[in-house]
Parts: C-alpha cells; structure tokens; sequence
C-alpha cells in the first residue's frame, strides 16, 4: 500500500506543475481544446502472458486470454480506466485489475477551426494485477508511472467529433509487494465517435480502445506482456 501511496503522490507531483504551466497560458486560440466529459461503459479482450525472458517454468507464469469488462471517465485531456476480470489458471478460479489515469495537452501541428492534425503530450499511470500460483508475492502486481507523446487527428463541428488517435508511453515501474522496480513500455490507440444533441444527455460516444504494454522487471520472473483491445459506448453530461 505504501508502494502504491507514493506511486500516487508522484503522478499528482507531475500533474500539478502542468496544470499550472497550462493555466499560464493567455490569449485567443485558433484552435479549440475538446472539453467534451463522458462516462462510458465497454469491454476488451485482454491477452496476458510472460515474455520470452520470463524466469519462470510454463507451469508457475501466469497466462489467459479473457474479456475484461471496462469502465472509464474523461474530461477533456484527463481520462480513468478500471477493469476487473476472473480468469482459471491450474483449476484455481483468479482475479486479474487494470486501473489507468492519464493526463495531457494536445499541441496543433497542422490544421484549425474544425480539422488538425495534433502532437500529443501527456504523463500516465497504471496498476496491474494478476494473480498466480502460490503465494501473493508471486502474484503480478506492478505499479507504472511516466510521460508519452503521439499523434492525434481529430474533425469536429458543432454536432460531431471525430478522433483517432495513437501514443507511446515510457514508465518506471515498481512491484506492489516487493523491492523489485523496472521499466514499461506501452502502445495505446483510440478512435473516438461524439454525437451531440441526440436528445440523449449532452450527446453520445463510441469508441474503440487498444493497448500493448511490456514490463522489464529487476526480478525477470515478473517480465510479461499484455494486449488488450474493445468497443466502448458512453453518455456525454
């Protein structure tokens, strides 16, 4: 937990620096930031399993390849994701968590008023569980934070916006019960639907989610790999 506490405080440390750099900022925009919030509700098939310098035998790692019922919230360039799934390793009913904050800017490249073409900025956050055989300390439990960039296309007029978007994120990670620490990498993909007065809320969404995510751990038995990609649908308010 106390692992878990001080992940906390330092993305909030992070954040903080660049809400207020941001609010600094003074003077007409060309372009308009997204202010669009929304709760949605989805699903991802989730494929998790260890890579090839994983140090333990087939019969302890943990792999299944499962649907993970998902639920997020986003507010302009703030977004949380939770998911929860049960999965059967060795007989044994299992748990595995996701539960994911990010944060950013998006920067004009090229483009104004209802089209661009977009450089994305942000700092993220995540925490995966994954429970194994044996006791809790084999369990997968790793807690990541770091910074990404990407590219973002987004169309948008009074009624309608239209956003694909991909990022790269680089994070220090650290496991939940252990000393262990190491690095993640992930890949994250979006492509986001927003229809507005159509008499229900403030407008819908649909969208469609995709991420990789590699951890290389100082304890090699905690390397693994996860892939994970779905619809969602949600309610603008």
């Amino acid at each position: 937990m106390r692992k878990i506490s001080s992940h906390v405080s330092v993305f909030v440390a992070m954040i903080v620096p660049w809400v207020s750099v941001s609010a600094q900022y003074a003077g007409p925009r060309e372009y308009a930031l997204s202010e669009a919030r929304f709760i949605a509700l989805g699903f991802v098939n989730c494929e998790f399993a260890p890579r090839g310098s994983n140090s333990h035998p087939d019969s302890l790692a943990i792999r299944f390849e499962r649907v993970m019922p998902m639920i997020s919230f986003k507010q302009g360039g703030a977004e949380l994701v939770f998911g929860y799934a049960t999965y059967t390793l060795s007989g044994t009913s299992k748990s595995a968590i996701f539960f994911g904050g990010r944060f950013g800017t998006k920067l004009p490249i090229v483009g104004r008023h209802t089209s661009a073409l977009l450089f994305p900025l942000l700092i993220a956050g995540d925490f995966t569980k994954a429970e194994g055989i044996g006791p809790s300390r084999e369990d997968f439990n790793v807690a990541s934070v770091g910074i990404g960039a990407g590219l973002k296309y987004r169309y948008f007029n009074s009624n309608t916006e239209v956003s694909i978007s991909f990022e790269e994120l680089a994070q220090y990670s650290s496991e939940g019960f252990g000393v262990g620490s190491g690095f993640s990498a992930a890949t994250l993909g979006d492509a986001t639907l927003l229809l507005r007065n159509v008499g229900i809320g403030d407008g819908i969404v649909v969208g469609y989610r995709f991420r990789l995510q590699t951890w290389s751990m100082s304890e090699s038995k905690f390397d693994y790999r996860s892939v994970s990609h779905g619809p969602y649908v949600g309610i603008m308010f």
